[in-house]
């Protein structure tokens, strides 16, 4: 063996433990953690999930915000606009602001819901409604006439409604 050839194997075996050892150093948790203890993870984690979710009433603010809940359970209250069918309805906003009456489905009949009347929808926001989806997703049947204006638009598919609100929440 030349001296070269073995000068050049030594060069190669030298960096192998190199690399092992900079490998095996990397991970994605590596980093500062000085002073961060799981309660801290956990509290955060906690907030964020706390700040998702929305309870209050359909008003303004909640509708410039709605793509922030996009997917996630929300609580809103409002008057009942209109009913479409036995599952599903619209709400108003309040008095006070200008915005659209939103859709909120459900997967049973709501026979206690009418017009005018102020209920609390739980429920998950969805980004756009698409009749095919919701019925196959929900295990529905949905009249197609009556959500023809609704194609593409953001809804409530709602797990609870409350009719037990006073007309003042």
């Amino acid at each position: 063996m030349s001296k070269t050839t073995w000068m050049k194997k030594a060069a190669a075996m030298s960096i192998v433990p190199i690399a092992a050892f900079g490998i095996v150093g990397c991970d994605s948790t590596s980093g500062t953690e000085e002073g961060t203890d799981v309660e801290d993870v956990v509290e955060e984690d906690d907030a964020a999930a706390a700040a998702g979710a929305y309870d209050g009433v359909y008003d303004q603010t909640f509708y410039d915000e709605m793509d922030t809940y996009v997917g996630e359970e929300v609580t809103v209250s409002a008057d009942v606009n209109e009913i479409l069918t036995p599952m599903s309805f619209t709400i108003a906003g309040t008095d006070d602001t200008t915005v659209e009456a939103l859709l909120v489905v459900h997967d049973t009949e709501l026979p206690e819901v009418t017009s005018g009347l102020t209920v609390g929808v739980t429920g998950t926001v969805q980004e756009a409604f698409d009749l095919p989806t919701v019925e196959e997703e929900m295990g529905v049947d949905l009249d197609d006439e009556a959500y023809e204006d609704w194609d593409g638009e953001p809804y409530i598919e709602a797990t609870n409604v409350d009719t037990s609100l006073d007309a003042d929440s």
